[in-house]
């Protein structure tokens, strides 16, 4: 039986090159293997997608709202995946890690609405922390980057406010920074490498959520 996954994130859910500004082939939603049974793998990645603050001239990548469009566009689902975050680092917002994570919460909430998924299979959820900024990110951007000094703290943060932010519902967690990390060229996305080693972490992850949940 087919089983369908709903990959929602980012640029590095997108598959954006930290070489050249291309989508590379060879991301990690192309590569997760549920076991025995085949995927369906739907990709909802946006380069730039926020999680929870607003950018002032480019509205539509905070991805609170489209979160649930994703959800109602494309079930029946059998699994979520969301991994958002690292945007919401960046130095013009100077969010907390535990601000975000709060934010990650309000994905978690509106996930467990009973009115989502009426008269469909309720589909389990990952919440996944995104990989780390690369500690000499804000050197490679310099004075007027995007990211700064804070950022980088911040997302050393990040996965266990996550972790702490959701621990109260049944949903699932995984951090991807213990897996893969930011390449060396941009600090902030995944090489190729990497992707493959992320597709491998969330493919055994995948495959003990399926072997516990029944639809």
């Amino acid at each position: 039986m087919t089983k369908r996954i709903l990959c929602f994130g980012d640029s590095n859910t997108w598959g954006y090159c930290p070489y050249e500004y291309r989508r590379m082939d060879e991301r990690w939603t192309r590569h997760l293997d549920g076991g025995l049974d085949e995927l369906e793998v739907i990709e909802e990645g946006l380069s730039g997608r926020n999680a929870v603050c607003i950018d002032t001239f480019q509205p539509e990548k905070s991805g609170f709202k489209d979160f649930k469009t994703a959800i109602l566009t494309h079930h029946p689902l059998d699994l979520i995946v969301l991994m958002l975050g690292t945007n919401d680092l960046k130095s013009s917002y100077h969010s907390s890690a535990r601000f975000i994570a709060n934010g990650i919460r309000q994905y978690v909430r509106e996930y467990m609405n009973p009115t989502l998924f009426e008269g469909m299979p309720t589909p389990a959820l990952l919440v996944v922390a995104p990989i780390l900024l690369a500690d000499h990110l804000p050197e490679l951007q310099g004075p007027g980057g995007t990211f700064d000094a804070y950022s980088v703290e911040q997302s050393k943060l990040l996965a266990d406010e996550i972790q702490n932010a959701i621990a109260p519902y049944p949903v699932y967690f995984l951090d991807a920074s213990k897996y893969a990390q930011a390449s060396d060229f941009d600090g902030i996305h995944m090489d190729e490498a990497n992707h493959q080693m992320l597709a491998q972490a969330l493919s055994h992850k995948i495959q003990e959520i399926f072997s516990q949940t029944v639809q």
